[in-house]
């Protein structure tokens, strides 16, 4: 679930967020950006719902790559942004509210996309069945998250746990970091399993120097 201080953070930082994103400042994006679209590329899936869209850069390249696609964020700042870069549909939705049936007038999709949009520890297996009961009867979801190996990376244990800030690392002036639960391979497929869901596929995405950067996770 994603809890008021996730939220806060994001209300904060929206505005900074947004001068970040469009000044490709990120530079593992350039590997990320170009994975996650080439995964949904190869699907084919003609409605979408990008879950967590942020400022709507996925929900804007989805429709350049001929889909048509809906995205949902709980911050306002980003959606009200993303509403003035194309003609694209934008809501404010919660976690919460899909976690309790909340209904989207757009469904059913073909698939659902998490993009670097899931922080929470508790109550995801429940938030990917309520997403997927948005999709068509061969809908899929797609996740992509931070690789497993930044737990390696930062020194930490190879076991699930809870990172303080979120920000920490990339460029911008950030403040007021919310936590975030990175999760190892084996709790991934996990989660997916207790959603009730087939893992189909995954991809390590890597940068030039072939060290992993993302997870993508393809399930039904």
């Amino acid at each position: 679930m994603m809890d008021s201080k996730i939220k806060k953070s994001w209300n904060t930082n929206a505005e900074e967020w947004i001068r970040v994103i469009e000044g490709e400042q990120i530079g593992s994006r350039r590997f990320t950006n170009q994975a996650i679209l080439r995964v949904i590329g190869q699907l084919p899936a003609k409605r979408l719902l990008d879950v967590g869209c942020g400022e709507g850069w996925l929900t804007r390249s989805l429709t350049a790559l001929g889909k048509t696609a809906v995205g949902i964020d709980a911050t306002e700042t980003l959606l009200a942004h993303a509403r003035n870069q194309g003609s694209e549909q934008y809501y404010q939705v919660t976690y919460e509210a899909l976690m309790e049936g909340q209904r989207l007038n757009e469904a059913p999709f073909d698939a659902a996309v998490f993009n670097y949009s899931i922080y929470q520890k508790e109550g995801l297996p429940l938030l990917l069945q309520q997403v997927r009961n948005h999709l068509t009867e061969n809908g899929q979801l797609i996740i992509q998250t931070v690789h497993p190996f930044f737990l390696v990376q930062q020194n930490l244990g190879y076991t699930s746990q809870m990172i303080e800030d979120a920000w920490k690392g990339l460029p911008g002036n950030f403040s007021e970091g919310h936590a975030w639960y990175a999760r190892t391979l084996e709790d991934w497929v996990a989660v997916i399993i207790e959603a009730g869901m087939h893992l189909r596929d995954l991809v390590e995405v890597k940068d030039h120097e072939e060290r992993p950067v993302s997870l993508i996770l393809r399930a039904s």
